[in-house]
């Protein structure tokens, strides 16, 4: 009862007015900056998650062996693999989590794309393509049909998305016999695979998928080595000079081709150069017994762990390699997201340090207007705690009104967001979670002990 009775002469005492235009400039800040806190935090957490459910965040890039000079230059240069030692190099980097080789086709390979069908008004579209595999783990996604063995009637078809954007946006529009396509006309188009240079085997293919990963026209990986074992041409990047008495005989020929030659008379007295050194001239009949090289991938995929490294980076540059990013569609967003997320903060937090300051200002100008009656209740017997306490109550009310305030309102907005996204084709929770209120909780600990600790120092301010 005497606590009580203490407490209320206390706050009867204190009860002077205070400047009310710096509490409301003080209290609109704390506001304005406490809400895009809480909706900045919440928005963070609400996207991140949204985007790790559409996909695993991995970053996926793919490293090739740069190509430099001209035609000549490259005559014999254009088969630039990866070794099993630089593979195992390249494992072994900071980062890596795993990699996977590129297989191409090794024949010639013509599509006719029968947009409008066959049978009707339409043309096809020709061209001259190439096919790769890759490993399904890379795969943005595995197709139902992408499947494949050598009864199938269908050879299965990934392409970049873009591709079909192209078409629609770039292609299309320049030529009337060809339609603009959706996803779903375009995996009903029938294609027509025609291989070898004279078009000697025709095979039915279809797009199954458009990756927005891999920038490459994908086959399963069983089709490739079929294709490759049946039609392949091995030896198409294996043409050598052929030296007869000291010049070049005729136009480059394969290892296969010089084999068909050794028991003529004068094969021992031949010569041989690769196409990239013809002054690196050796017996023809070592060349035979050389045999062609083995060799890898000269497309490689990577998945690493997070952006590359400093080391990955450095090693990449010391090699000479060339590194694209694998259509880096979240990364984009992310980076998006997080520019808005560190502009709302900043700004929040900048708001809540000025509100922090002009309320600490206005109650050191209240501790100031009730100096007189605080110094006689301390004179009195009452402990300074005691009345910095019943100004600091006054100011936890009013801070509290206000954070609860800046709940509402970020609630407020964020369903307004959320009904928004949803005409979009996107859905959000409109709640505010846990995490965000444990984020409210602790910045509400710290505003409130600063503004306690300047309330108590401008009460002992009075003493001294």
């Amino acid at each position: 009862m005497k606590q009580s009775f203490s407490k209320s002469i206390i706050q009867s005492c204190l009860n002077v007015p205070g400047p009310r235009r710096e509490l409301w400039i003080a209290s609109l800040g704390c506001l304005i900056g406490s809400t895009l806190l809480i909706l900045a935090i919440q928005l963070y957490q609400d996207t991140s998650s949204l985007l790790n459910e559409k996909e695993v965040a991995k970053n996926y890039f793919t490293l090739n062996k740069k190509v430099e000079g001209g035609a000549l230059v490259n005559l014999g240069k254009n088969e630039r693999t990866f070794s099993t030692e630089e593979l195992n190099e390249i494992k072994t980097l900071e980062g890596v989590q795993r990699i996977g080789g590129f297989t191409r086709n090794q024949f010639p390979l013509t599509l006719y794309i029968w947009p409008s069908g066959k049978v009707g008004l339409g043309a096809a579209a020709k061209t001259d393509l190439f096919f790769e595999s890759i490993p399904d783990e890379f795969l943005d996604f595995v197709p139902e049909d992408w499947h494949w063995d050598e009864n199938s009637e269908i050879v299965p078809i990934m392409v970049p998305k873009f591709y079909l954007d192209l078409w629609n946006f770039g292609l299309a529009p320049s030529r009337v016999e060809y339609p603009a396509l959706s996803t779903d006309a375009a995996t009903g188009m029938p294609i027509e695979l025609f291989i070898g240079k004279n078009r000697e085997t025709t095979l039915e293919g279809r797009f199954v998928a458009f990756s927005k990963r891999i920038n490459s026209v994908l086959v399963p990986k069983n089709f490739l080595e079929w294709a490759n074992k049946k039609f392949g041409q091995p030896e198409a990047n294996d043409f050598l000079f052929l030296w007869k008495e000291g010049s070049i005989e005729g136009p480059p020929i394969t290892r296969s081709t010089l084999a068909t030659l050794r028991n003529e008379l004068e094969f021992k007295n031949w010569e041989i150069s690769p196409l990239e050194n013809p002054a690196e001239r050796s017996p023809a009949t070592q060349a035979l017994l050389e045999g062609k090289k083995k060799t890898g991938p000269s497309r490689i995929i990577l998945e690493i762990e997070d952006n590359p490294s400093t080391s990955f980076t450095s090693h990449i540059q010391k090699k000479g390699y060339e590194i694209n990013r694998e259509f880096p569609e979240q990364d984009i967003i992310k980076k998006v997201i997080q520019t808005l997320f560190l502009g709302m903060v900043g700004i929040g937090a900048l708001l809540s340090l000025l509100s922090i300051t002009t309320f600490a200002t206005s109650f050191r100008l209240v501790v100031a207007q009730a100096s007189e009656q605080a110094k006689n209740l301390l004179l009195l017997g009452f402990s300074n705690v005691q009345v910095s306490h019943v100004i600091f109550t006054r100011f936890l009310k009013l801070f509290i009104f206000i954070l609860g305030g800046s709940v509402i309102a970020g609630y407020t907005l964020k369903s307004l967001l959320a009904n928004q996204a949803i005409a979009y084709g996107i859905t959000i929770n409109s709640g505010i979670s846990f995490q965000t209120f444990a984020y409210i909780f602790v910045y509400g600990l710290i505003y409130i002990f600063i503004n306690q600790r300047v309330i108590e120092k401008s009460v002992v301010r009075l003493i001294d």
